[in-house]
């Protein structure tokens, strides 16, 4: 591709400066053009690191000359207000997972984006690491035989160091904490490995950070005989992990997602270490190339709001105590 796409940048600090803004520079085919950041000094750091012009708001920074694309990389619940205004600027819309907090607000953006026949990409990355795709090669080939089962598990000690007013410290801006920000990358892989989620049971506590909640477990139903357990912490060493079992077989993604191993009925071993890296550059070059005409995108916006449903669905039903069906979350999809 020999012209970068020109993005403007909703979200300069936090996750974007420290991992976003490098993976788009090693990528080699994002430029940042413009950038909004409520916070001044994170909107001047990507300015010099870009070259970037840095606006006083995010309508003014989608609307920018010369602005393509837009990347959402600021909190949740901003998330589909950016996402609307870039639409309708024309703009196509790479936004960090979750698509939002609700699955109405995600399929709010997916119909903005197909009204302005225009790109919604969501950031769920974990599916692209090579030990989760040896995962949905075993089940794919037969070699688990038939699903049944999967144990999924994302924790780390973030609540340890959560200031008071940080918005993942506001149920508001960040309901089921764990489960939202760092689980939902497992929720996703699930959703790959097995297709929609149908139904969904939760409890919900607190353990360090006393204004939301920091231990999630949830029950996940896809479709029969197949059940997910997703268990996130945010208050915990750090615990990255996937356990599939099928009829012959079970497949297993460790040590922070660089180890695959599989391990057959008669305890045949097969085992594979990857090197550690996250594959975020390899998302922003698909992002960027479908922006150029390149193939559809595969964690579209419908891939965005399932996984962003079993959130919302985990919080139901651990604050009503049932199981949740996910067609109470999801229609028209």
């Amino acid at each position: 591709m020999a012209d970068k796409v020109q993005i403007a940048l909703l979200g300069c600090g936090g996750f974007s400066g420290s991992h976003a803004q490098p993976a788009m520079a090693e990528c080699g085919l994002i430029q940042v053009v413009a950038c909004y950041d409520p916070g001044r000094e994170a909107a001047r750091q990507a300015s010099e690191q870009w070259g970037a012009r840095v606006c006083d708001s995010a309508e003014e920074a989608v609307r920018a000359d010369g602005v393509e694309a837009v990347a959402v990389m600021g909190p949740n619940d901003v998330h589909r207000e950016q996402a609307e205004a870039a639409f309708a600027a024309g703009r196509h819309v790479f936004v960090e997972k979750p698509i939002a907090n609700t699955a109405a607000d995600g399929m709010a953006m997916v119909r903005a984006a197909d009204r302005a026949g225009r790109i919604l990409m969501v950031g769920h990355h974990t599916r692209r690491l090579a030990p989760f795709r040896r995962v949905a090669e075993a089940l794919a080939s037969g070699k688990l035989g038939r699903p049944v089962c999967a144990e999924a598990h994302f924790s780390h000690a973030g609540g340890k160091h959560l200031a008071a007013d940080a918005w993942r410290a506001d149920p508001a801006q960040c309901p089921g904490l764990p489960l939202n920000v760092i689980g939902v990358h497992l929720v996703d892989v699930l959703n790959m490995l097995f297709g929609p989620p149908r139904r969904v049971a939760a409890i919900h506590r607190r353990a360090i950070v006393p204004t939301n909640d920091d231990c999630t477990a949830t029950l996940v139903a896809y479709d029969p005989p197949v059940a997910a357990t997703v268990m996130s912490h945010y208050c915990t060493p750090h615990v990255h992990e996937l356990r599939v079992l099928g009829t012959e077989g079970v497949a297993e993604v460790h040590r922070g997602g660089t180890v695959y191993e599989f391990r057959s009925e008669s305890g045949d071993v097969q085992r594979e270490e990857h090197a550690e890296k996250l594959s975020l550059g390899e998302e922003f070059a698909v992002f960027a190339r479908a922006v150029r005409g390149g193939a559809p995108v595969e964690t579209d916006g419908r891939a965005g709001v399932y996984a962003a449903a079993v959130t919302e669905a985990s919080i139901l039903s651990a604050r009503e105590g049932r199981f949740v069906d996910i067609e109470e979350i999801v229609t028209g999809l």
